[in-house]
């Protein structure tokens, strides 16, 4: 999977520098602002793209974080009307061409859903429907904890964990629609690959096996070098990078979890990522 990646980078970062574009992007947008053009005015979302003929207009409570063509984040929080061509803004990252071309993938693939990999589960009837993970049914996964959530159907719930010889070798009783799976458990740190299904005792409807594939130790590493060049840790706009980073990727298993984990920590905020990504799959 991360062979391609670095031809991929060179590619997206060619093209950009061949069309000459000096413009932004909008990473994120919170409250009501707008971008104002001939015709009128529209309302910034995540993922718009803005030239230096660009107006924007920051109403009370707002917030806009944008991408330059170097990759460096800008905020605007005070409310406002702001020409793109004369913007001198608080910078929150320096220029990174890893940032840009994350968040330019990101977006710019808004993407090819039939290239998405599928939820086989997700569209099921009788047992399977509306109980179904946030993840396609096969995936890789790079984090230590992986966090599982499901819909309350009202039942009593049990996380089951299968190994390769279609065999169950753990189990675990749940009274939540959550369960964190530890990587690094005795039982799953030396398996390579296992399934994990949720079953309701009462009804007896099951999610269906979902197979989680630990990444090799080279693109493991690959990644790892990746995620080490933020010069911040622990900020939103990393974390949050991160968690597109395993999107791109096709790391469903692991972005889902770091967006429900932004969530938790940054709030309504961080809701608009965390559903376009279910979108995607239908949920």
């Amino acid at each position: 999977m991360f062979r391609h990646l670095s031809l991929i980078f060179v590619f997206l970062m060619l093209g950009f520098l061949a069309n000459g574009q000096e413009g932004f992007r909008v990473i994120m947008s919170s409250g009501k602002n707008y971008k104002k053009t001939e015709k009128g005015y529209f309302e910034l979302k995540n993922g718009t793209p803005l030239s230096k003929k660009d107006q924007i207009e920051v109403l009370p409570n707002g917030m806009v974080i944008l991408m330059d063509s170097e990759g460096r984040l800008l905020e605007i929080e005070l409310e406002g009307q702001y020409n793109m061509a004369t913007l001198d803004l608080k910078e929150l990252y320096p220029p990174s061409e890893l940032i840009y071309t994350e968040w330019e993938k990101f977006y710019n693939q808004k993407r090819n859903l039939d290239a998405w990999p599928p939820n086989d589960y997700a569209k099921e009837p009788s047992n399977f429907v509306d109980l179904h993970l946030n993840f396609p049914s096969s995936t890789e996964v790079y984090g230590r904890y992986i966090q599982l959530d499901w819909a309350d159907i009202h039942d009593q719930y049990q996380v089951r964990f299968w190994n390769e010889y279609d065999d169950i070798f753990e189990t675990h009783d749940v009274n939540s629609t959550h369960f964190t799976i530890d990587l690094l458990s005795s039982s799953l740190a030396f398996k390579d690959i296992f399934g994990v299904e949720v079953f309701a005792k009462n009804s007896k409807r099951s999610t269906g096996i979902y197979f989680l594939d630990k990444l090799s130790p080279p693109d493991k590493e690959l990644l790892d070098q990746a995620l080490n060049t933020f010069l911040e840790e622990g900020t939103m706009l990393t974390n949050l990078t991160k968690a597109i980073m395993f999107e791109n990727r096709g790391l469903f298993a692991d972005a889902a979890t770091a967006y429900q984990n932004l969530i938790k920590q940054y709030g309504d905020l961080m809701i608009p990522f965390y559903q376009s990504y279910l979108d995607r799959f239908g949920y």
